[in-house]
């Protein structure tokens, strides 16, 4: 402590003594004050993942980000606070989970995928994490008010009706939509899409005629696809088979990826990969592979999040400064639906609070402030510091998303999204009147309120064996994943390779994992 502010605070604690006999208001006014500068501000550290953005794995200690909204959020409850956020590389951020809660070294606020990641599967069994209802009662109005129902109820939230996480949301519970070179639909003289046969047509005029006039008509790319189905999955709810969904049926509650359905989707896929559709590197390329053969002008087509509109990124900045992007809801069915995606709670992921924490009213205090209406903080989400990322001219806000200062090395994204535990303010209301693509996104965002089908296994916790086994989901490494790699490159008919991979998945764990989700599923609906 500095002997000047030693000294002032032995005058005022002199002077708070030489008027105490009064008890009047000027006294209480003067211990107030020397409480303030006595008191120390309070820690909240986060534990996350750094998302591979280049911002967020270099940060100091003493970053602007950090010190903005603390001072915020301080200015908010009048209570000093330190808030930071301690980033690991996503590469190994699970690892170093398991490593920590081996060892006992809990993080006392963590981000999470969910309560029972595999990295720590028993930790609330083992009373590691805090319950959370009755903080959020008394110190979290803004979270009960902000966060819907059902997301309290996700399992990756809560467990046997407790809650111990706090959830991250999507802005909306759909975020997903299908999004295409409008520029080159103008060109071919076509109507948006809106059925299957309109879908194909739209691939194919594509893959057979030189989109991009570079001379050369096999470089497009009319449906671009990922490694390990991510986002790419978009046609395979129009089969009633999404991958990630359940069905009841003859009493039992099975994944789609084992119903007859399933056949007939692959066979869609095996169908786009003959006719080359879709990228033939699917399996090998990288994330960031796909996102340059966008912004390269090579793709017709991709399934994406409609917060893409508003983000400034490669995904509709295209290298033709020509190019135009559409959106669309996704094909529809004879019946007239849109099954893009199946219904979620628009749960992302989870903050979890340590039962060891030493202030977890103050932790509450602050994610119920990230929930508030509070103008100074949606303004510090949705554009940054004040003199850094916008200017205020004359009362306006003057704010570019790709400014240098903005993009470079990801910075929108770290304070929009990242350190935002309120959610995705790259569709806050602010940053969608300031892009230029606002009327488009607004489009989007109403075909993701209509495009996705009722999913009963939205509240369904993890089977423990899949949890425990994941070659039995669909990503990749999985019994599944092998398969369709199998059928669409012809190394084995699809028949025979969809029969022997179901039989395979049940005797490893699939029936298990059936048994496991059909005695939830009556417990859950009472059946």
């Amino acid at each position: 402590m500095s002997k000047r502010l030693l000294l002032f605070l032995i005058t005022v604690m002199g002077t708070t003594s030489l008027l105490s006999a009064c008890q009047g208001t000027e006294t209480t006014s003067l211990k107030q004050d020397v409480n303030k500068v006595l008191k120390k501000p309070i820690d909240i550290t986060i534990l996350m993942q750094d998302g591979g953005n280049q911002y967020a794995q270099n940060l100091t200690e003493d970053d602007k980000y950090f010190k903005e909204m603390s001072r915020l959020f301080s200015q908010y409850t009048g209570t000093p606070y330190n808030v930071k956020f301690e980033m690991v590389s996503s590469n190994i951020y699970d690892k170093q989970l398991a490593i920590r809660f081996a060892s006992g070294d809990i993080p006392e606020v963590m981000w999470s995928s969910r309560i029972d990641n595999p990295s720590h599967a028993n930790a609330v069994e083992d009373g590691v994490f805090l319950e959370l209802g009755p903080l959020i009662d008394k110190y979290g109005p803004n979270l009960k008010k902000d966060i819907p129902a059902e997301a309290w109820k996700d399992p990756r939230v809560s467990k046997n009706g407790k809650i111990y996480g706090i959830p991250k949301m999507s802005a909306l519970p759909n975020m997903l939509v299908l999004l295409y070179r409008k520029d080159w639909l103008d060109k071919l003289g076509m109507k948006e899409p809106k059925t299957m046969d309109d879908y194909l047509a739209f691939f194919d005029a594509i893959k057979n005629l030189d989109m991009n006039g570079d001379g050369n008509t096999n470089d497009e790319v009319p449906f671009a696809m990922r490694k390990g189905l991510a986002f790419s999955e978009a046609f395979f709810g129009y089969f009633g088979a999404y991958p990630d969904a359940w069905q009841y049926r003859d009493g039992r509650f099975v994944p789609n990826l084992i119903v007859s359905e399933m056949k007939d989707a692959i066979r869609f896929y095996k169908m786009l990969y003959d006719k080359g559709y879709i990228n033939r590197d699917m399996f090998t390329m990288k994330d960031n592979d796909w996102g340059d053969l966008i912004h390269q002008g090579e793709v017709g087509m991709w399934f994406h999040q409609v917060q893409v509109l508003t983000s400034g990124g490669q995904e509709y900045l295209f290298t033709d400064p020509n190019a135009t992007v559409g959106v669309l809801p996704g094909p529809m069915n004879a019946q007239g639906k849109v099954n893009l995606v199946p219904e979620r709670t628009g749960v992302n992921n989870v903050y979890t609070i340590s039962s060891n924490a030493a202030h977890p009213e103050d932790i509450i205090k602050f994610f119920d402030w990230v929930h508030s209406e509070d103008p100074a903080k949606n303004k510090f989400f949705a554009y940054g510091i004040e003199g850094i990322n916008y200017k205020v001219t004359n009362g306006t806000i003057n704010w570019d998303p790709n400014a240098k200062v903005n993009m470079d090395k990801g910075t929108r994204v770290f304070y929009q999204v990242m350190i935002n535990p309120g959610g995705d303010a790259r569709m806050s209301p602010l940053v969608i009147n300031a892009g230029k693509f606002a009327a488009l996104t607004q489009k989007g965002i109403e075909y993701t309120k209509m495009n996705f089908f009722k999913d009963e296994s939205m509240y369904m916790p993890t089977p423990a064996i899949l949890k425990a086994k994941p070659e039995l989901g669909y990503r990749d490494g999985s019994l599944y994943m092998d398969m369709f790699i199998k059928v669409l490159t012809d190394r084995e008919p699809l028949d025979d390779a969809f029969d022997k991979f179901v039989t395979n998945w049940k005797r490893q764990g699939g029936e298990q994992v059936i048994q496991e989700a059909t005695n939830w599923y009556k417990s859950y609906y009472k059946k």
